[in-house]
């Protein structure tokens, strides 16, 4: 199934029936169908076509959900943007994605005033509110035409293109297909049993993998989504509670602020059947204490934008096993490969390798990357784990370097490069610190320059003006020097070790 024939087939079977409930107001099938078929219409227009890339930069509203599946309606390419990002990464991932419009609101329009003045970025701007540059969304919805489009999409035509750090800190576009999107949306709903009768928050951004997986797998089934933006715990009780929400998938950082949430026990969560959880791992006693306090179960799932966004989950109907990230999706492939390309056997740790139709199709114009993430026919994670004798798999350590903030994931070397070109820094690192928030937190450690003089405020402000907040360290440490091995390479193990002594994790 492609994601037009989809909604068209929703559009007919549920009519009238609610698919996204938005500031508390429905918007039906039938209506969003619509509205999506003009949009596309409006883009062909203007002359958007097959193959093009949009790039999307909204927050969670209903905006996002009718350019995406008005790009598969023109066999066109959504190009989800994380709306986090500062000027200098938008122009990087506009100008490699070669997308021909930017959808945004207009605060993230503001960005495209500060980079217009280099060679054009794209042909059409595309604001959701009033902008003084570009084209108003809602008037070209309004003036798309409702007639059906009659362009064949299959379903090994690229749907989307997420980005993703490398262990190089360069960004990459992870192709993902329309069969790579629907396998693993079926492959959540079997194992959560979900059906048209459940309802569910999107608290999660729709511009990762994890939001769409939640916006396909309500679709999937018939069933409603409340769309909500910004997170806000409170507004997550009301919403639960008013709309009667029966699944509530979010990432580790939201469920710790519901669990510690002082007013939580004033509202009836009652509806509440599943949660699951994504983007981190999550602490096991933080799983825990959200299930007894919610009265439902939460399943962690595992997996990378590569693979769709997940390729292991814990199962409802199957013993929990503290510390693992549950088994292989159905129809999938993972395992545990050493170095030299051997498949591992139980409790042996090695990297984490993953095959099946929910794998990428490739990196864009990256063929040399793409050759090497999958290699020998199996997708490397970069991740180390092992599997026990029931197929439960572990994850023990991560092979590449990256930082995970609340799902969000920041590789060292970007970071790092831009460190180095503060007047003051000598030498730099970025490592992680464990949180109980977050997951983790980027922690600079630094040297300076002989003479030179430079607080962490200093530090921490000169990047908070060049990265995205998640980005941004959390804290600068100054020593004299950083430890280095005999070739010359910044030890990162030493100093986390030095920082786990300091901290107690």
């Amino acid at each position: 199934m492609t994601l037009k024939e989809l909604l068209q087939s929703r559009a007919v079977d549920m009519g009238d029936r609610p698919a996204v409930i938005y500031k508390d107001e429905p918007i039906s099938y039938r209506e969003m169908e619509a509205r999506v078929t003009r949009f596309a219409n409006a883009l062909t227009d203007l002359g958007v076509g097959r193959g093009d890339k949009v790039a999307v930069m909204l927050n969670n509203c209903p905006e996002f959900i009718v350019t995406f599946f008005a790009c598969s309606y023109l066999g066109a390419v959504a190009v989800p943007v994380n709306i986090f990002y500062k000027e200098r990464e938008l122009e990087f991932l506009l100008r490699d994605s070669d997308s021909v419009a930017l959808v945004a609101t207009p605060t993230f329009a503001e960005f495209y005033s500060k980079i217009a003045e280099k060679p054009p970025l794209f042909k059409w701007l595309i604001t959701t509110g009033p902008y003084e540059e570009g084209l108003l969304f809602r008037d070209l919805e309004e003036r798309g035409s409702g007639s059906p489009l009659d362009i064949a999409v299959g379903e090994d035509d690229v749907a989307e293109i997420l980005y993703t750090s490398g262990t190089t800190g360069v960004p990459k576009g992870t192709m993902l297909t329309q069969g790579n999107l629907f396998f693993h949306a079926d492959a959540i709903i079997g194992v959560l049993e979900l059906a048209g009768d459940d309802r569910a928050l999107m608290v999660v951004p729709m511009f990762h993998g994890y939001g769409i997986t939640v916006m396909l797998c309500c679709f999937r089934v018939g069933t409603c989504f409340v769309l909500m933006d910004p997170f806000d715990a409170e507004a997550v009780f009301r919403a639960i509670e008013k709309h009667r929400v029966t699944f509530l998938p979010m990432v580790v950082a939201m469920y710790y602020m519901v669990y510690n949430h002082p007013e939580r026990d004033k509202y009836d969560l009652s509806s509440l059947r599943i949660g699951i959880s994504g983007a981190s791992a999550m602490p096991a006693q933080l799983m825990q204490d959200c299930s007894s306090a919610l009265s439902i179960t939460i399943l962690e799932a595992w997996g990378l934008t590569e693979c769709s966004a997940s390729a292991t989950i814990q199962r409802m109907n199957m013993p929990y096993k503290e510390g693992s990230v549950g088994l292989a999706h159905p129809g999938v492939e993972v395992g545990v490969m050493d170095d030299a390309g051997n498949l591992l056997g139980p409790n042996e740790v090695g990297e984490l390798v993953i095959r099946g139709p929910l794998v990428m199709k490739g990196y864009y114009k990256r063929p040399e990357e793409t050759e090497a993430a999958l290699r020998g026919g199996w997708l490397h994670s970069g991740d180390m784990g092992y599997y026990d004798e029931e197929g439960y798999f572990f994850m023990v350590d991560r092979k590449k370097e990256m930082v995970n903030v609340g799902g969000e994931k920041v590789f060292p070397r970007e970071v790092e490069e831009l460190i180095y070109t503060h007047p003051a820094i000598a030498e730099a690192a970025l490592i992680p610190q464990p949180d109980a928030k977050l997951g983790e937190i980027p922690v600079a450690v630094v040297a300076l320059k002989p003479g030179a003089s430079l607080s962490e405020g200093e530090l921490v402000e000169f990047l908070s003006e060049r990265l995205a907040r998640f980005k941004v360290p959390r804290r600068v440490v100054i020593l004299d020097s950083l430890p280095r091995n005999p070739i010359g390479k910044i030890v990162k193990k030493e100093l986390v070790r030095m920082l786990s002594e300091e901290t107690g994790y």
